[in-house]
């Protein structure tokens, strides 16, 4: 069980470290955490030469923390439903994956705002996808009556 939690978690940590670590300021987030007193934490982050200096290519830095995201909500989402998938079960288990691929895509086609990128929905397709391939890797998934 244990093992199943981190491998849960663990994908949010480093995509909020990504986040935190190599984003702009600008983002709405950095104000949050002034707000609530953690601006020096982050600033710490931030000022880490070890850690600026670092070669990150840039699908790292804008396009993993969402498919990090997505994995981690599905893999979650798929451990409380006790990976079964049913008709109680499906909306919330496809909830994530739904959302993350079909917004790249709207942005595609202009129907939201922002910026369409390939390698954006190459992860998320990715990311939706592994959850499944772990649970069926342990043998555990049940598929009940969708």
């Amino acid at each position: 069980m244990t093992r199943r939690i981190i491998i849960g978690i663990l994908p949010v940590i480093v995509g909020g470290l990504i986040y935190l670590t190599y984003r702009a300021d600008t983002l709405i987030m950095f104000s949050w955490f002034n707000k609530i007193g953690l601006s020096e934490i982050v600033d710490l982050l931030r000022s880490n030469q070890y850690l600026q200096n670092l070669t990150i290519p840039d699908w790292i830095k804008f396009s993993l923390p969402d498919a990090l995201w997505l994995f981690s909500f599905t893999y979650i989402t798929l451990m409380i439903w006790e990976n079964k998938i049913n008709r109680q079960s499906v909306f919330w288990i496809f909830l994530a994956p739904i959302i993350g691929i079909f917004s790249e895509i709207g942005q595609l086609v202009g129907i939201i705002p922002g910026t369409f990128d390939t390698i954006d929905l190459i992860l998320l397709i990715i990311a939706a996808i592994l959850p499944f391939k772990f649970i069926k890797q342990l043998k555990i998934i049940k598929i009940n009556n969708v």
